[in-house]
């Protein structure tokens, strides 16, 4: 019903400023702006007192909505930060028994390693009752406070790979399994984001009638929290000994529909700081939509969580030509507070994946150093994500599961190298 009201009182302002003015790009916009904070500090209110009353998230996977673009997707990212050790995983269920997986590691001292599927990111769903695909499985063992993040099967060794190749490279028989436990909340983007920064990004867009309803229908149709944590584990890799890791990061949970065809680019920086500070800032164009919005949040040092206000991120401003550059500042005000952080790319980890079966978009996940205001150190990531429509990137791109290897227990070395 709020988004409703929030829906006719556009529509009514649009009425007031007159239809021709209000939807040229930028016209009115501190009008447009204030209305729309008000508006969307209501409906946040609203919310956030029904997710309050809501029922907890389920301990196995969504059941998947009828729309070819539905997804229940679960990420994680882990950081050592006393070396350059780090760990990234996702798997996001798709109809017809399909899964995006994404697998990168770094383990200081002995190399870096990617799933011999990518860049192609796309595997057979492997369960119906947890999160697998291509070997990773990812389990909820208690709500909003502890997953099993485990592998067993095949890696490449790096470097990680830019393009596609028939060439499968080395692999490696790897196996590891992480505990992970939160550390912070949960922020929930639909309920904790602030409103100032959806009211600042849609007041430059033309409005109508038509811009709203796509706007209510995104909103209604996707949902993604996002907490961070610390993972436990040991990670075993042919012919070196055990390791024992200790990484923190986030754990990012999406759900609903997702039409990566809506997204033109994005740039998502993830960081963690040794204060215990944890920082999202994403920037996206959707065109259809909002072509700059800025999102995200903070976590402060005594748990507290606030919502980005205010960025001056751009996306003009961040790889708008393809070249990812090696440094990058940003500053963004979130609890009141003016954050500038700085991120310094190992161009040496920027792994690859494509989007999708037809490969019509890249994400590059590209691993970073931070520094907050200046002083504190912090580690994480940057992540650009660009549509490309003009062509298929992988050719016969096909299903796969190449990374399935021997047991550890009775390994003994493959001759030609190729998976079992």
């Amino acid at each position: 019903m709020p988004a409703l009201l929030a829906l006719l009182a556009a529509a009514a302002l649009l009425a007031l400023l007159g239809a021709r003015r209000a939807a040229a790009p930028g016209a009115c916009a501190p009008l447009k702006r204030w209305v729309l904070g008000c508006l969307l500090l209501l409906h946040g209110a609203c919310r956030q007192r029904a997710a309050a009353g809501g029922p907890p998230e389920p301990r196995r996977p969504r059941p998947l909505r009828h729309d070819p673009h539905a997804l229940d997707s679960v990420y994680f990212t882990g950081f050592a930060e006393t070396d350059k050790t780090f760990v990234i995983a996702r798997l996001a269920k798709r109809p017809d028994g399909i899964c995006e997986m994404w697998l990168f590691l770094r383990v200081d001292g002995i190399g870096e390693f990617e799933h011999p599927q990518h860049p192609n990111m796309m595997v057979s769903d492997e369960s119906e009752e947890l999160w697998s695909g291509g070997g990773l499985t990812i389990e909820y063992l208690e709500p909003q406070r502890c997953w099993k993040i485990s592998f067993d099967g095949l890696l490449r060794k790096g470097p990680y790979r830019q393009q596609w190749s028939e060439e499968e490279g080395e692999l490696v028989p790897v196996k590891f399994s992480f505990h992970w436990e939160n550390f912070t909340e949960v922020f929930n983007f639909s309920v904790d984001s602030h409103p100032s920064t959806f009211a600042r990004a849609l007041a430059q867009e033309p409005w109508t009638i038509e811009l709203f309803q796509r706007v209510k229908k995104q909103r209604e149709q996707h949902f993604r929290h996002e907490q961070w944590g610390q993972s436990v584990g040991e990670i075993e890799i042919e012919n070196h000994e055990k390791t024992q890791l200790s990484l923190k990061g986030v754990r990012s949970h999406s759900y609903g529909v997702r039409d990566w065809s809506e997204i033109y680019r994005y740039v998502m920086i993830l960081a963690h700081f040794e204060d215990g500070t944890a920082a999202h800032l994403t920037v996206i164009n959707m065109p259809a939509t909002t072509t700059n919005l800025s999102v995200g949040y903070v976590f402060f040092p005594d748990g507290r969580k606030a919502g980005i206000e205010w960025s001056n991120a751009s996306l003009a401003e961040m790889a708008d030509d393809g070249v990812i550059k090696d440094e990058y500042g940003v500053s963004f005000t979130a609890g009141g507070k003016y954050f500038d952080v700085s991120a310094t790319l190992d161009k040496a980890a920027c792994p690859v994946v494509y989007n999708g079966l037809t490969g019509r978009g890249v994400f590059h996940e590209c691993i970073a150093s931070f520094q907050l205001n200046g002083l504190t150190q912090g580690w994480g990531l940057v992540e650009f994500y660009y549509r490309d429509e003009a062509a298929q990137l992988v050719p016969n791109l096909q299903l796969g599961s190449k990374a399935k290897g021997p047991d550890f227990s009775s390994w003994h070395p493959v001759a030609d190298g190729s998976p079992p």
